[in-house]
C-alpha cells in the first residue's frame, strides 16, 4: 500500500462516515441539533459540523492556494441545517476530487499560511497538511457521537471496517 492509496482510502471513509453521521443528525430536530451540551468544551451538534465545515474549508484552500477567508474560528457558516448539511456533502466532494487527483511531486509542495491561534508563520508539506486534516475530521467524529449520544442516537460502528465495499 502506498501513501496515495491510504490518502484517497482516508478521504472515501471521511466522505463515507460524515454522511452517516448527517443522516443520525437528519433525525433531531433542529433545537436538539442546536442545543449546547455542558462539558469541558460546551458543544452543540449544529455549532461541531459548522466548525468541521469551517475547518476543512480553511485546510483545502490552503492545499489549493485559493485561501478561504473567514472571521474567527468559532465563525457560523450557517444557521440553517439543511444548507449546513449540503454544504458539508459539497466540501467533501471537494475534499475526494482534490485527493483523487492529487500525484506524489505535490506532496512535498510547500503549503505557508498563519496559524490562527498563536499567530505565527508555519511552512508544512501538502502531504502533511492533507493528512492532519483526514486526521481532525476523525477526532471531531468522535466528539460528534458523543453529542449524538446525549440524545440516544447510537451510530453504531464508525469504522473504516464497516464502510461498504473495504470488507468482502
Amino acid at each position: 500500500m502506498d501513501i496515495l492509496y491510504s490518502m484517497r482510502l482516508q478521504a472515501r471513509f471521511n466522505r463515507w462516515s460524515n454522511t452517516r453521521i448527517l443522516d443520525y443528525c437528519d433525525e433531531l430536530r433542529d433545537e436538539e441539533r442546536k442545543q449546547e451540551i455542558p462539558g469541558p468544551q460546551a458543544w452543540s451538534i449544529h455549532g461541531l459540523l459548522n466548525q468541521m465545515l469551517l475547518r476543512d474549508r480553511i485546510w483545502l484552500g490552503r492545499m489549493l492556494n485559493k485561501p478561504y477567508v473567514y472571521r474567527s474560528l468559532d465563525q457560523v457558516l450557517y444557521t440553517e441545517y439543511p444548507l449546513l448539511r449540503t454544504e458539508r456533502l459539497r466540501t467533501d466532494s471537494e475534499i475526494m476530487n482534490f485527493v483523487q487527483n492529487l500525484a506524489y511531486p505535490n506532496l512535498d509542495r510547500q503549503i505557508s499560511f498563519r496559524h490562527e491561534r498563536s499567530q505565527r508563520d508555519c511552512t508544512l508539506l501538502l502531504g502533511d497538511c492533507l493528512l492532519g486534516m483526514l486526521h481532525h475530521q476523525s477526532l471531531q467524529r468522535g466528539r460528534m457521537t458523543v453529542l449524538l449520544s446525549q440524545f440516544g442516537v447510537s451510530m453504531g460502528p464508525l469504522d473504516i471496517s464497516a464502510m461498504p465495499g473495504i470488507v468482502e
